[in-house]
């Protein structure tokens, strides 16, 4: 064979074009320290804020409520891990799902080390929450809870808004997981009613090892990553200019072609489902 043809999307994609052209001047004649006082750091700093403030009209944020982070995975662990040990309160507890990704689940486990009460609640045979039980895990002690909007691995779509209602009639943080659905889903934070969401580029045709955390202004998140006072003491170290500008771009971009690509997607999805189903006896499609 000497053809191939690629079809893990889902995993990760190729760098567009047009990001890579927004990130090339970052690389050399414009890579610069953003956190320099003379005239190229601050103009490493603009292009930054740029970055930032494109991201946020996206997600429909404050452009301080958006961190840059190093991927997906750090981004998930900075919502956990850092509202975890910012707490000052009884709420001990952290609620989530046996479904979610790694990212959350090992964040989870380096929670509970730390002495925190971890509580899955189970799912039906379609990968959706049970809202008994989420209901029911859901109290007076639960810090935050952590559910992803989409699924990485079976596509299911989770009621996040629901979801994030009940946390906050307890007094609880809301997060979600929303790596998987960068390229296809509405991301406006304000209509989920999260109060961190995770992203990663490499999702929606940007650079892999650059990610995204929305943190709702007001919320406490300690560093994973301690040194400067970069990303609003958040995460700290030297800016990744060239990332963030990609990120920002790859995010406008799926963020004005998201009906398009959504449809498009869907009809090919349905095309294989349906000639599957019609070919292989007792397949059930998740």
């Amino acid at each position: 064979m000497t053809n191939r043809l690629y079809l893990d999307y889902a995993a990760t994609t190729p760098v567009r074009e047009e990001v890579l052209a927004a990130m090339l001047p970052f690389f050399s004649q414009s890579g610069y320290n953003a956190s320099s006082v003379h005239a190229e750091g601050r103009a490493a700093k603009a292009a930054l804020d740029d970055a930032r403030e494109r991201v946020a009209r996206v997600l429909h944020c404050r452009p301080k409520e958006v961190v840059f982070t190093g991927g997906g995975s750090e981004a998930d662990t900075l919502a956990i891990l850092g509202t975890a040990r910012a707490s000052v309160n009884d709420r001990k507890a952290l609620v989530s799902l046996p479904t979610e990704h790694h990212a959350v689940l090992h964040a989870l486990a380096a929670a509970a080390d730390e002495g925190f009460e971890t509580r899955f609640v189970p799912v039906d045979r379609d990968g959706l929450a049970l809202p008994d039980a989420l209901a029911a895990a859901i109290d007076e002690r639960t810090l935050l809870v952590s559910v992803m909007l989409a699924n990485n691995e079976l596509g299911v779509l989770q009621p996040v808004k629901t979801i994030a209602q009940l946390a906050h009639r307890s007094g609880a943080l809301f997060h979600t997981d929303a790596v998987q659905a960068g390229q296809y889903l509405d991301l406006d934070v304000r209509e989920l009613e999260a109060d961190l969401v995770s992203l990663a580029a490499h999702k929606f045709y940007g650079p892999k090892g650059t990610g995204v955390l929305y943190v709702r202004e007001g919320i406490a998140v300690k560093p994973l990553i301690h040194g400067g006072s970069q990303e609003f003491g958040k995460r700290a170290g030297t800016e990744n200019v060239a990332a963030a500008v990609g990120l920002a771009t790859a995010l406008e971009l799926a963020a004005a072609e998201r009906t398009e690509a959504a449809d498009r997607v869907r009809s090919v999805r349905d095309a294989f489902e349906q000639r599957v189903l019609a070919r292989i006896p007792d397949v059930r499609v998740n």
